[in-house]
């Protein structure tokens, strides 16, 4: 009886060269991983509904006035709405009363008045610059 050699199976070497390879590789995928920076636009997203937040409560004001790092905003119904930096958080307050946090660890939040509106520049603590222009159209 002859023997046919068979060419075309998976050897018991072949598998140990495949498994050698995996090992040997396994250590640099740690390294790799390491170096992907993960980007995350969470400052940006909030910032960006800081700015809408803001900007709703303006289309439903009849009235407003700026100063340095404050904004006053008089509603319809004769509530006064303040909008300001508080330590490191922007807070809305209505007539005094109450604390609502709009945004977190911010290190500067500068309102500038405008003829047909206001600007409004926000910095994180990361150092990011942000500004927004507000329209003011009274009713």
């Amino acid at each position: 009886m002859e023997f046919q050699k068979n060419e075309h199976g998976f050897t018991f070497y072949s598998l140990l060269f495949t498994l050698a390879v995996i090992i040997m590789c396994i250590p640099l995928y740690g390294a790799i991983i390491k170096t992907i920076k993960d980007n995350s636009y969470y400052d940006e997203i909030s910032i960006q509904q800081v700015f809408y937040f803001i900007q709703q409560d303006v289309i439903q004001a009849i009235n407003y006035h700026v100063e340095d790092k404050k904004i006053y905003l008089t509603l319809i119904d004769g509530d006064t709405v303040t909008i300001e930096q508080y330590g490191n958080v922007v807070r809305r307050q209505v007539d005094g009363k109450g604390h609502e946090i709009y945004l977190r660890d911010i290190q500067d939040f500068h309102v500038r008045s405008l003829d047909y509106g206001f600007k409004l520049s926000i910095t994180s603590f990361e150092g990011e610059h942000y500004e927004k222009t507000i329209t003011f159209y009274p009713s």
